[in-house]
């Protein structure tokens, strides 16, 4: 047994290779097929439903429905319900093994540790925001719709915990207890799974853009990978995930990011899609740093 019982819990079950890569191509296969589906009837009735004589172009009827917020948290929505529920009955049945196994080494789900995830992100991104809002009033702009923002808070609310959640039991629960079974240095699948996160989000944007949340995606991944090693479990590495998405979406957006023209409290416009850069690096250290607080022991175990 390692210091680090979490990995442990990938022993437990079926484990051959071709398991994971069936895991991870049903999970993203078939969601991907029903949510197009549905976005494909979906569009049929939003064509069929237009008043009597209006002039229908399905490409602009396409695009407006693509580039509307509120349908693509919808479509997120659906798509990552349907792969959570084909990644638990892979896991259960394929694997066969406990789902809890793939979130912590204890015998339940720590609800505290996720609220505390999310309050602590949801802080720390807000003093990082206060200097921008303070002075260099702009870079930004108000964009509260009080019309629309009742239904922004709804959907984020019931979107972005399932998506969040379900990228965290993918990536720093099932593929880094699965690398952890070719090696025993936890800091080894700690860097494939943030290479592998970070990579995945590189189409968020384009060009510069991409890159930019490419490096972003991989620190913060990097830092949730830690933080699960260093607890023994996801759930605080969740709920900064959740808290994250929730305050990008609600509160302070930007137009570069992976979920443009949503119309949070707040909107800045970067010019330097690499000028985050440092500050994400630094609030990485703090969230460590405040975590693990006089448990430098729980640090030096992931890089031994």
């Amino acid at each position: 047994m390692s210091e680090i019982t979490f990995l442990d819990n990938a022993k437990t079950g079926k484990n051959n290779w071709w398991r994971y890569i069936l895991t991870i191509a049903l999970s993203m296969g078939i969601s991907f097929i029903a949510t197009l589906v549905l976005f494909i009837v979906f569009i049929i009735l939003y064509v069929t439903l237009l008043p009597a004589g209006a002039s229908v172009n399905f490409l602009s009827s396409v695009s407006d429905i693509v580039n509307n917020p509120f349908v693509l948290i919808m479509i997120t929505g659906v798509l990552y319900l349907i792969s959570t529920f084909i990644f638990y009955v892979c896991v259960r049945f394929l694997h066969k093994k406990k789902f809890l196994s793939i979130i912590n080494a204890v015998p339940s789900f720590r609800w505290k540790m996720l609220l505390k995830g999310i309050g602590l992100w949801f802080l720390i991104l807000f003093l990082f925001s206060l200097p921008e809002l303070i002075f260099s009033p702009s870079s930004y702009q108000f964009t509260f719709n009080p019309q629309n923002f009742g239904l922004l808070l709804v959907l984020c609310l019931l979107v972005f915990p399932i998506q969040a959640s379900l990228e965290e039991l993918v990536f720093r629960g099932y593929l880094m207890q699965g690398f952890s079974l070719l090696t025993k240095k936890p800091w080894i699948p700690l860097l494939l799974t943030s290479i592998i996160f970070s990579i995945m989000h590189y189409w968020n944007g384009t060009g510069d853009v991409g890159i930019a949340i490419m490096i972003s995606t991989f620190i913060i991944g990097f830092m949730l990978g830690i933080i699960a090693l260093g607890e023994n479990g996801i759930e605080t590495a969740m709920g900064i995930h959740i808290g994250n998405n929730l305050y990008v979406a609600l509160i302070f957006n930007s137009t570069d990011s992976g979920l443009p023209n949503v119309p949070s409290l707040v909107t800045s416009q970067p010019t330097d899609p690499f000028a985050g850069i440092p500050f994400m690096i630094i609030m990485a250290l703090l969230t460590i740093t405040i975590l693990f607080w006089n448990r430098k022991d729980d640090l030096i175990r992931i890089f031994r």
